[in-house]
């Protein structure tokens, strides 16, 4: 005999949505260790609701944080913080700092 099917649906403390406010932050092994199930279970049933597996799920449940974060951050560029604009400069418009590098020739001398 089978052992029963977890239903996340069911679960003491919301299943999706305890997965979504997990999912974004948490790999695949804590997710399963906080909801009560096994990673085949998780993924199994995530495929069957989502049509994707655990990877491509998260990935879609953290970009519209990503976005808003970034929001926030050219927010808080373009109110004037200074180092804020450098660094969205360096990530998002291939900006960097100006390292400039002498060669120097050197005489080699050579005792045998």
């Amino acid at each position: 005999m089978a052992r029963p099917t977890k239903d996340l649906e069911n679960m003491e403390f919301d299943g999706w949505d305890q997965l979504d406010a997990l999912i974004v932050w948490a790999d695949q092994e804590y997710c399963c260790e906080k909801l009560g199930v096994n990673t085949d279970t998780l993924t199994k049933k995530i495929k069957e609701r989502f049509g994707c597996g655990f990877s491509e799920y998260k990935r879609k449940r953290q970009e519209p944080m990503r976005i808003n974060l970034l929001k926030k951050q050219y927010d808080v560029a373009m109110s004037g913080n200074v180092s804020m604009l450098i660094w969205l400069g360096k990530q998002h418009l291939g900006q960097r700092d100006k390292i400039e590098q002498e060669v120097k020739e050197v005489d080699l001398v050579f005792e045998a």
